[in-house]
């Protein structure tokens, strides 16, 4: 049986070619990708997720991180791969039960999507947004969800030294 995951569209920017993104996390990020492609993993992804990655692109090209071909190609590709890789789903959860888990967690109700995604499935859920990761590890008391960052990959879990 292959687990499941759901990664926020931090770990599927890391797949855009930038210059000024950490190499360590791009390259764990990478192995993840192959690890999907494999067929190691399938993947859920929030409704919002392709929104969410429209946006961080606009903005790079808007500080020339990229150009607009270039973004444009990016996303292109990430849709394609959502689309032959990945499960998209509308939120099970009331809208404003997600609003109040969003304040119970400190998040904002983007971050809550993917928390909520991955309380109801038990799926491990990837991020590469380390202050995101970090509140969360910060909380014991969310430790019962499946958090994990990308700078840790594979490794999954609480882990003995902090990020």
């Amino acid at each position: 049986m292959k687990d499941w995951l759901i990664a926020d569209a931090s770990v599927s920017l890391l797949w855009v070619k930038q210059t000024d993104e950490d190499p360590r996390l791009v390259s764990r990020a990478w192995k993840l990708r192959r690890d999907i492609v494999t067929g190691n993993f399938r993947v859920l992804l929030p409704f919002h997720w392709h929104l969410e990655i429209a946006n961080a692109l606009r903005r790079f090209v808007a500080a020339k991180r990229l150009t607009l071909p270039e973004a444009q190609r990016a996303m292109s590709l990430l849709l394609r791969f959502a689309q032959r890789y990945c499960f998209i789903l509308q939120p099970p959860t009331d809208w404003s039960e997600l609003v109040r888990r969003a304040d119970a967690w400190s998040v904002s109700l983007y971050d809550a999507l993917y928390l909520d995604l991955a309380a109801r499935t038990g799926a491990v859920f990837w991020t590469a947004d380390i202050r995101l990761y970090r509140q969360w590890y910060q909380r014991p008391d969310l430790h019962w969800l499946s958090v994990a960052w990308i700078g840790y990959y594979p490794q999954t879990g609480i882990p003995l030294v902090p990020p």
